[in-house]
């Protein structure tokens, strides 16, 4: 039986890499981008850590953060060691598309006269499917970066027309508040999803701290929706010690902007909306 490949993933906002699967070993180098989510797998045959599509946690980060995520600019050049093969005639590109729920995979073989053959990773945040075995991805550094200005042509007699420069594409808004503060000073974040699948269950958790940075305690009332979207749903915990309280909450079936409101010591306010969709 083939040895499963060590597999890690490198998580920009803790400038850290993931142990995803395979057997433990020295992390990979730090990539060249590290304001990206990306995943390594560490080849037996060439000894080097080789960029692949993104692992479960890897998407799981990439939802988590949505903004923060980004395709790298460059992935990882080959290590200095490896001996490098002499040039053939043919490359095979192979791409694995696993169908979820289903569970069959089609397989896309292509072969390219250059040597310079590269496959780009089809995954983007969000995305669900978990291959079952790495595709690795080469970057070709002759190629065209996507926001180069064509040089500008010739008009007859020599005169330059110049080109327009492209649109930027505007980026997301940013993420609705995750906290609030209180008249008496004390602030509760919220963390969890931002968005959910209709019907799907999710867990969330409030953190509570008094205005001279203890821990709340007591009681966190916690209600979820409003008259807007049918309804809300209330539910009340004690906080740990921690001044935390986790719950499992299920999804609404109609689509829409759910708000949850928290009470705290008689003090209420909203502190974060949930996009159910």
């Amino acid at each position: 039986m083939a040895q499963e490949h060590s597999v890690f993933t490198w998580d920009p906002v803790g400038a850290r890499w993931i142990h995803e699967r395979g057997p433990e070993m020295t992390t990979p180098p730090v990539p060249p981008d590290v304001h990206a989510i990306q995943t390594y797998f560490f080849d037996l045959d060439s000894k080097e850590w080789i960029a692949t599509v993104l692992a479960p946690r890897g998407r799981e980060l990439a939802a988590q953060w949505q903004g923060a995520y980004k395709v790298p600019d460059q992935v990882a050049p080959p290590s200095a060691g490896v001996k490098k093969s002499s040039p053939a005639p043919l490359f095979a590109i192979v791409l694995v598309l696993l169908i979820v729920g289903g569970g069959a995979a089609a397989v896309v073989a292509g072969t390219q006269s250059t040597p310079n053959a590269s496959a780009a990773p089809t995954n983007a945040p969000g995305v669900t499917t978990d291959p079952s075995a790495p595709v690795a991805v080469s970057a070709d550094p002759s190629a065209t970066p996507a926001d180069a200005t064509p040089a500008p042509t010739q008009r007859p007699g020599g005169t330059p027309v110049p080109t327009p420069a492209r649109t930027p594409v505007p980026t997301a808004p940013p993420p609705q508040g995750t906290s609030i503060t209180f008249a008496d000073g004390s602030v509760v974040s919220f963390s969890g999803p931002a968005r959910v699948n209709i019907g799907s269950q999710f867990s969330v958790t409030f953190t509570v701290r008094n205005a001279n940075n203890t821990p709340g305690t007591g009681t966190l009332l916690v209600s979820f929706g409003n008259a807007s979207t049918g309804g809300s749903k209330t539910s009340s915990g004690t906080l740990n010690g921690n001044g935390q309280l986790s719950m499992n909450m299920a999804g609404y079936s109609i689509p829409g902007n759910y708000p949850f409101v928290v009470n705290y010591k008689g003090q209420q306010g909203q502190v974060a909306i949930l996009r159910i969709g």
